[in-house]
């Protein structure tokens, strides 16, 4: 059985590997609809959307490019579709174990430490389908 760690792991934002990614995370939803009716005594439920949303935290240098496009998407007022990209989640680069979606970015919060490099969190919501390699 192979193991997998987070050395090999890998966030992609607008094509341009973000280069350092302290940690990343996805969560895929799938919405349980009520399909029962009068008369029936337990609930019954069918499949109904899915949807993907996936979060980051990377460390915020001034001069890392990737890292201040991911930043700077949310934060440009001029043009709101600007947001919309598209992200990857590459679990295994050696064995091209890759998530890939158009997103949204839906917040980006910086916070800074004494004695510690300066961070961002960032928020994603995927649209549409969602393609991997596995």
């Amino acid at each position: 059985m192979a193991v997998r760690t987070g050395s090999n792991g890998q966030l992609r934002w607008r094509g341009s590997t973000i280069g350092r990614v302290r940690s990343w995370s996805m969560t895929v939803n799938l919405d349980a609809l009520e399909i029962t009716q009068l008369g029936q005594y337990d609930r019954q439920y069918c499949s109904g959307l899915r949807g993907m949303t996936g979060t980051a935290d990377i460390m915020y240098d001034p001069t890392d490019g990737p890292a201040v496009q991911l930043f700077d998407d949310i934060n440009d007022p001029t043009n709101p579709q600007e947001a919309v990209s598209n992200v990857e989640f590459i679990l295994d680069d050696k064995d091209n174990k890759i998530i890939s979606a158009s997103a949204v970015l839906t917040s980006v919060s910086a916070n800074v430490q004494v004695g510690a490099v300066t961070a961002c969190s960032v928020n994603f919501t995927i649209t549409g389908k969602i393609t991997s390699a596995f």
